[in-house]
């Protein structure tokens, strides 16, 4: 049913922790392939890579960039799952969307595309805050965070056009392309328990990444945003 693609840079420990998350989705048959597009890695990413079955390749440009090229390859998925490496999925995750893609089905169409729930590892009372206001956030801009996932079919990403950009707001462009009434947030949750240096927000990290983020919560064209916070399309 999905094809997974990980966009992956010296990405070796936090690859085999997402891979692990996906093992049971593997064992029923949702998961039908993991293509994992590597950006020139230095550490162990391709041997887990490959010791693990996943189709290995490599590819140039951001983690956008890269899902692109991922898309492209994978050819025995229905739908589509975007991941970055180091994100952990609640066990029975496949059961969750499976019901989701069911009720889509009753209502007579399947064009969706479905997230997790932004979910925190840090049980602090200051580490639940910080993620229930990013979901807060997230619902109230209609905006989606990269550590949520992305899963679309891949009729629907086609007829979207894809990624139109391949910067760090191609995520965000797709997202709003698909619209809040057709995007499905799913009760499973989603922690990403390892970074690997590929950009923790939207749009990047830093100055300009909280930027683009704002301006993005004031539903500007995602290309005049682009345009203020130097990103490329």
């Amino acid at each position: 049913m999905i094809s997974v693609i990980i966009p992956t840079r010296n990405s070796e420990e936090a690859l085999v922790r997402t891979l692990s998350t996906l093992i049971g989705g593997a064992a029923d048959g949702t998961v039908r392939e993991v293509v994992v597009v590597d950006g020139g890695s230095e550490d162990q990413t391709r041997l887990v890579a490959e010791g693990t079955g996943c189709e290995m390749i490599s590819g140039t440009g951001g983690a956008w960039a890269r899902c692109a090229i991922g898309a492209a390859t994978a050819r025995r998925g229905e739908f589509l799952m975007f991941l970055r490496p180091g994100v952990l999925l609640d066990a029975g995750w496949e059961n969750d969307f499976q019901a989701a893609f069911e009720r889509r089905l009753r209502h007579g169409d399947a064009r969706f595309a479905a997230v997790f729930r932004l979910a925190s590892d840090d049980d602090t009372l200051g580490g639940s805050l910080k993620y229930y206001l990013r979901r807060l956030f997230g619902r109230c801009a209609g905006m989606t965070h990269p550590d949520q996932g992305l899963i679309i079919s891949r009729a629907y990403f086609r007829e979207l056009g894809g990624f139109r950009r391949r910067d760090g707001l191609a995520g965000v462009d797709l997202v709003r392309r698909v619209g809040r009434r057709r995007l499905v947030r799913l009760r499973a949750p989603a922690v990403r328990v390892i970074a690997d240096g590929q950009g923790d927000t939207v749009a990047g990290g830093g100055l300009a990444g909280a930027l683009a983020a704002l301006l993005l919560a004031v539903r500007l064209p995602v290309g005049l945003v682009a345009g203020l916070t130097g990103q490329r399309g």
